[in-house]
């Protein structure tokens, strides 16, 4: 590759003219840490075999745009910079949070080139947020409606219907809404042993413990487990 670019830089490039590179690729400054790859991208490094490094850029480029990862870098320097100027807009929650920007570059010929970051102000954010309350939750959640959310909720036990409602309710924006059940110590020893002769219904709600950290089903789950048994 740097073969190639430095073949096509001695015969199209020169002193009178603005030399740019522009390259969708995944690329590192020598000598610093490998940086991640975006979720939701088809990866382009496997091991080391795709990795290539900014000095393979000839000396002749003034700029380097580069796409792939979707944070802003400068992997280059001032006086040569090799930009990924990041995605429009954030394309999974890992990047909640983050600002997107353009760059606006400035270059003439035979002499540096230099840019400017510009903010991106449009678009909703991602926002990953944590309640143990509902109520809290959807406090929040009308309070900040121009936003797509992935939404945790710690409790006790399971989510119940209505409160799913209540959620899906408060925010038109919910992308992923994630009930945590709390961690408890438990130990299946704990359980008793189990009698096979018990109603199914008891079994039902003994192996429900044993997969679920000894949590029991709430009452809408027995009544779903009822409702399948009766079909």
């Amino acid at each position: 590759m740097a073969e190639n670019w430095q073949r096509l830089a001695d015969e199209f490039c020169d002193e009178a003219g603005v030399n740019l590179l522009m390259a969708h690729l995944y690329m590192n400054r020598k000598g610093t840490p490998l940086l991640d790859e975006p979720e939701g991208e088809k990866p382009i490094k496997i091991g080391n075999a795709d990795l290539i490094f900014s000095d393979s850029i000839p000396p002749q480029i003034q700029y380097t745009a580069l796409g792939h990862l979707h944070g802003f870098r400068n992997i280059g320097t001032a006086e040569k910079p090799v930009v990924y100027s990041s995605s429009p807009l954030c394309y999974s929650f890992s990047e909640a949070g983050q600002t997107k920007f353009v760059s606006i570059i400035e270059a003439q010929p035979n002499q540096h080139a230099s840019f400017e970051k510009i903010a991106l102000q449009q678009g909703k954010s991602l926002v990953r947020k944590t309640f143990n309350n509902i109520e809290h939750a959807v406090e929040w959640l009308n309070e900040n409606q121009n936003t797509l959310v992935e939404l945790t909720l710690e409790s006790e036990t399971f989510l119940k219907a209505e409160d799913r409602k209540k959620i899906y309710q408060a925010h038109p924006g919910i992308v992923h809404l994630i009930p945590k059940i709390k961690n408890e110590e438990f130990s299946e020893n704990q359980l008793r042993t189990i009698n096979l002769n018990q109603d199914i219904q008891a079994l039902f709600k003994d192996y429900f413990k044993t997969k679920n950290n000894g949590q029991a089903p709430n009452d809408d789950l027995i009544d779903l487990f009822n409702e399948i048994k009766n079909l």
